[in-house]
C-alpha cells in the first residue's frame, strides 16, 4: 500500500485564494513580530555552528532571565558582587537546605533528634547532589564544562558535604 504526497505551489494558491478577501487578522490587531525569526528556506542553509550559536543564544537569554528573576526574589539589586567562590556558593546553598529542617521536621515528628537529622541530611544531600549532576549536564551540553568549573563544583559539593555532616554532629 502506497502514499501519495501532492505538491502545491503554496505561493500561486495563496495568490489565488486570497487575492479579494480581507486579511485574515484585521490589521489594527496585528502584533509587530521579532525582528529575530528565523526565515526557513530563504537563503544559504544554517551550518551546524550557526544552528549551534542560535541555541546557546536563547539559552544564555533564558539564564540571563532565571538570574534576573532570582535577584529579584532575593532582594538584590542589579550590580552587586556576589562571592561566586566554591566556599561561598556551598555556604549559600547549604544554609538554605539547612533552613528546611524545621518544616521538614514537622513531617517527621516521630523520629528522635540523631535520626531526623541523619535522614534530614540524606534526604537533602540527595537533592542537592541531583542538583549539582543536573547542572553539570546542562554546563557540559553548552561547551561550557572545563577542567576549572568541574574542579569548583567538586569543591562546592565537598564543603556542603562538610556542612551537612556537621548538621548531624553537632546539632
Amino acid at each position: 500500500m502506497g502514499t501519495s504526497i501532492l505538491s502545491i505551489n503554496a505561493t500561486t494558491v495563496s495568490a489565488q485564494r486570497y487575492t479579494t478577501q480581507q486579511p485574515l487578522i484585521p490589521r489594527d490587531t496585528r502584533v509587530d513580530l521579532p525582528t529575530d525569526i528565523l526565515d526557513i528556506g530563504k537563503g544559504q542553509p544554517l551550518t551546524g555552528d550557526q544552528s549551534m550559536a542560535i541555541v546557546l543564544e536563547r539559552a544564555m537569554d533564558k539564564l540571563r532571565s532565571v538570574v534576573t528573576d532570582a535577584r529579584a526574589a532575593l532582594g538584590i539589586p542589579e550590580g552587586t558582587q556576589i562571592d561566586t567562590s566554591p566556599e561561598a556558593t556551598a555556604n549559600r546553598i547549604a544554609d538554605f537546605a539547612l533552613g528546611a529542617f524545621d518544616n521538614w521536621l514537622k513531617n517527621h515528628a516521630g523520629l528522635a533528634d540523631e535520626d531526623a537529622r541523619k535522614q534530614f541530611a540524606g534526604f537533602i544531600g540527595g537533592a542537592i547532589q541531583q542538583g549539582i549532576s543536573e547542572a553539570r549536564g546542562i554546563l557540559s551540553s553548552l561547551n561550557a564544562l572545563n577542567p576549572d568549573v568541574n574542579t569548583n563544583i567538586d569543591s562546592t559539593w565537598d564543603v556542603i558535604q562538610t556542612r551537612l555532616n556537621d548538621f548531624v554532629a553537632n546539632k
